[in-house]
């Protein structure tokens, strides 16, 4: 999936399966387990400001019985709880989505990030520009500066 596509429901089917919809939104999540035979799992949202949608939700899993023989040699037998396949599966899920939201959002803060920087470097040049005062060579330093500065980004 390129990151130019939103997640959808067919690329999370689990996670659409326990009523999320807003894929794109998930900032990260965390998993702990409630007893002996119940997880836990929260899953954080980064809204926007002023959004009524809650900023995160829980879901809980039971936890399946299993018994297993204790001793090959007696009858005894324990007792343990095992972590729900769906919720595996749905960690599973979140993990890769979380790692893609990241890298989503990273790349866009970034690219905001030098986009202001250079429009910041274009309006120091045309103030530059405007001033009678200012020499030839100042203007070229400032040139060269910011072609080394665009040159950086390709």
């Amino acid at each position: 999936m390129s990151s130019n596509t939103t997640p959808s429901s067919d690329s999370f089917p689990i996670l659409a399966e326990m009523g999320i919809k807003r894929f794109h939104e998930i900032s990260h999540y965390s998993l702990r387990q409630d007893g002996a035979k119940k997880d836990v799992l929260r899953v954080n949202y980064k809204r926007a400001k002023g959004s009524w949608l809650p900023y995160s939700r829980k879901y809980q899993f039971g936890r399946a019985l299993k018994t297993v023989v204790a001793d090959g040699g007696t009858a005894r037998l324990e007792s343990s709880y095992e972590i729900s396949p769906f919720l595996l599966k749905a960690v599973v899920e979140l993990e890769k989505l979380v790692e893609q939201n990241k890298l989503h959002n990273s790349g866009t803060s970034e690219s905001t990030e030098l986009k202001a920087d250079l429009l910041r470097e274009v309006g120091e040049l045309r103030v530059m520009v405007k001033d009678e005062n200012i020499s030839a060579d100042v203007l070229n330093a400032k040139f060269e500066s910011l072609s080394k500065h665009i040159e950086s980004v390709a």
